[in-house]
C-alpha cells in the first residue's frame, strides 16, 4: 500500500491506495473521496523527488492508462484533482463559499444540508473532515503539540526552517501566533529569512505581521517547520517555493 495525499479545491486528505491500482479504479477511488466525476478529472500527480509534476487527463487522453501503468507509485507522494466542469455541484459550491457577497450560485444553510448530492454529503458519507470520528482527537493533539513548540521557540532569536521536500533555510524568528486571514486554528511563524527565500515583506493580505522587511526576505510558516538557537548561524544555499508557508 501507499499513502498520497489527495487534494482539490474542498478537499484534502491522505488515503491509502494498491501499488497496481489502475486509472479506472484511481478515478473511482477520488470521485468518493472529492465528489468529482471521473470524466470530469484533471489529475496533477506530485512526485517526491521532483519538482516536474504529472499532468493526466483521463476523459480527453486514450494513451492515459498505457502512461499511468508505466508510472510508479511509490515515488509520487499526493494528487491534486481539479474540476474542468464549471457547472459541476463542487465548483457551483466552491463558487458560493468564495465570498459570502457572491451574487451567483446560493443555497440556503436548510437547502444546502438537505442535498444529498452535496459535498458536505460526500464528507458526511466518506468520514472527511469534521465528520471524521477522530477529527476532534486529531485537532485537539494538534493544537497541543503547537503549544509545546511555542514554548520551545523564542522571538528575536537566530532559526532554521526545514520544510518537507526542500533546503534548511535560516534567518530571525520575528513573529509567532495566529493569521485570522488564513484560518483561527494554525500557529504561524514569521521569518525574516537572510536570503530572499521569502515569499512577502512580513505583512499577509494587508496586515503587517511583522518588518516591513525587504520583500521576498519574509515569510510565515507553519510552526512545526520551525528551530531556533544560536547555532542556526547564516549560510549560503540554493532555494525553492514550498507548499507549507504563504
Amino acid at each position: 500500500m501507499i499513502e498520497l495525499l489527495v487534494t482539490s479545491d474542498l478537499v484534502s486528505v491522505n488515503k491509502s491506495f494498491v501499488e497496481d491500482i489502475t486509472l479506472t479504479q484511481l478515478c473511482a477511488k477520488l470521485h468518493t473521496i472529492t465528489g468529482i466525476e471521473p470524466n470530469d478529472m484533471k489529475l496533477k500527480l506530485i512526485f517526491i523527488n521532483s519538482q516536474d509534476n504529472g499532468i493526466i487527463v483521463p476523459s480527453k487522453s486514450n494513451g492515459d492508462d498505457q502512461i499511468f501503468s508505466q508510472i510508479d507509485l511509490s515515488s509520487v507522494k499526493g494528487v491534486h484533482v481539479e474540476d474542468t466542469n464549471e457547472n459541476s455541484m463542487a465548483n457551483q459550491l466552491k463558487v458560493s463559499s468564495s465570498s459570502t457577497d457572491n451574487i451567483g450560485f446560493k443555497l440556503s444553510e436548510e437547502e444546502y444540508l438537505s442535498r444529498s448530492s452535496s459535498v458536505l454529503q460526500w464528507k458526511k458519507e466518506n468520514q472527511l473532515g469534521r465528520f471524521d470520528p477522530n477529527y476532534i482527537a486529531k485537532r485537539d493533539q494538534e493544537k497541543e503539540l503547537q503549544k509545546d513548540k511555542i514554548a520551545q521557540l523564542i522571538i528575536g532569536e537566530r532559526c532554521s526552517v526545514k520544510t518537507e521536500g526542500q533546503p534548511e533555510r535560516r534567518g530571525w524568528l520575528r513573529f509567532i501566533g495566529k493569521i485570522p486571514q488564513i484560518n483561527n486554528d494554525d500557529i504561524w511563524c514569521g521569518i525574516e529569512f537572510d536570503e530572499p527565500s521569502g515569499k512577502n515583506d512580513g505583512s499577509h493580505k494587508g496586515v503587517q505581521y511583522f518588518g516591513p522587511v525587504t520583500n521576498k526576505y519574509g515569510a510565515f510558516v507553519k510552526i512545526n517547520f520551525v528551530e531556533t538557537g544560536k547555532k542556526f548561524t547564516p549560510f549560503e544555499i540554493d532555494f525553492s517555493d514550498s507548499d507549507d508557508e504563504i
